[in-house]
């Protein structure tokens, strides 16, 4: 009897040292945020325009190296634009990171919004939450 619990109890340390390395192995950095993706989001900025709700869709293209750029379609209370995105983005080994972006020609030249980002095991989606005070916004992409 002794010997089975001793053969469970060395075959879960087993599984379990195997679930690390596995996972030690596919641990996130920049370069897993690679190429295109969709994105769509909402927010609203209360300090500035209560109420008014804003809508967002577009494409981020990540350059795998912390830098990326893009363009999305947008409908602010109503107002429609269309703006470039630039910005830059970190990535730890858990896959949370940040995400700076700025929208080229919208605004005030240099603006930034600030935002935590947080990427699948797989890195095919994500989850941006936007982190400047007065401001809630969020987006979702995908490959």
């Amino acid at each position: 009897m002794s010997k089975m619990i001793w053969n469970a109890c060395l075959a879960i340390l087993l599984l379990a040292s195997t679930s690390v390395a596995a996972w030690s192995q596919e641990r996130c950095s920049v370069d897993v945020l690679k190429g295109s993706y969709i994105f769509a989001g909402r927010g609203f900025i209360e300090a500035i325009e209560p109420t008014i709700q804003r809508v967002h869709y577009g494409v981020f293209i990540f350059d795998g190296a912390g830098k990326l750029s893009g363009k999305q379609s947008s409908s602010r209370g109503g107002k429609i634009g269309r703006e470039k995105l630039e910005g830059t983005y970190t990535l730890d080994a858990d896959c949370t990171g940040t995400l700076t972006l700025a929208t080229v020609g919208y605004g005030n030249p240099g603006f930034e919004t600030h935002w935590d980002l947080y990427v699948t095991e797989d890195h095919k989606r994500g989850h941006i939450v936007r982190m400047d005070e007065g401001n809630m916004a969020v987006r979702s992409f995908e490959k």
